[in-house]
């Protein structure tokens, strides 16, 4: 099992891995044509979280590693990718992504803190929120108070979600109801009006008004 693989049985937090480049030197080259001959070689440098050991493995056998693992279900497949986004960035010059919200930066705790937490490898509050025994003794005093910290920021963010869903469907919903409302309202006033017209009118009667109007039938006479 590689390293990388290693660290998945022991934690639900990825390693975190930086990378050198080293000089290899092809001895026997050297020898023979009389100066150094050799070549630069990418080595993966793997942490375990909370751990002050290094496991040191070339870049190219590490990528292996890390189809094998992935493979096996050893390890999850954002790890995977998020480890070969690392490798890429680094090769280009660019800063290397973390899997998670930076500590550095992190407004919840202090900067000394920050300080203390990155120069152990805890780059991330979700590393800082899964701190097992062995990374609480390497913190020291305030461990746990900077642990529950981290998880109820965490908890926090995940809430709202949920709540973000509920307050739409709230204001969905009341603004169908005022929308119901001002129809109701309207229709209200709309027979008010009607009915205020039809008691003041007034109307005149007359005779035609009353009577039949028909046409009188005229009398024969007989001789």
């Amino acid at each position: 099992m590689s390293a990388v693989g290693a660290v998945a049985d022991r934690t639900e937090r990825p390693a975190y891995v930086r990378f050198e480049r080293r000089p290899i030197e092809n001895k026997a080259a050297t020898l023979e044509q009389g100066k150094w001959v050799g070549r630069d070689v990418d080595f993966a440098l793997i942490t375990p979280p909370y751990s002050k050991d290094v496991h040191v493995v070339k870049c190219d056998q590490w990528l292996a590693n890390l189809e094998a693992d992935l493979r096996n279900e050893r390890i999850p497949l954002a790890w995977a990718e998020n480890y070969r986004k690392q490798y890429h960035a680094w090769k280009n010059g660019q800063e290397l992504p973390l899997n998670g919200t930076p500590i550095k930066g992190w407004g919840v705790i202090s900067p000394a803190q920050q300080q203390t937490l990155t120069s152990i490898n805890i780059l991330t509050v979700e590393d800082l929120a899964g701190i097992n025994d062995e990374g609480v003794r390497r913190i020291g005093m305030g461990a746990i108070e900077l642990k529950n910290k981290a998880k109820a920021w965490l908890a926090q963010l995940s809430d709202k979600g949920p709540l973000t869903l509920e307050n739409a469907a709230l204001k969905t919903e009341n603004a169908n109801l005022r929308a119901q409302v001002d129809a109701l309202t309207k229709q209200v006033q709309a027979l008010a009006a009607g009915r205020a017209v039809e008691s003041t009118s007034t109307e005149t009667l007359t005779a035609d008004d009353i009577l039949p109007n028909e046409t009188p039938t005229p009398t024969i006479k007989r001789k």
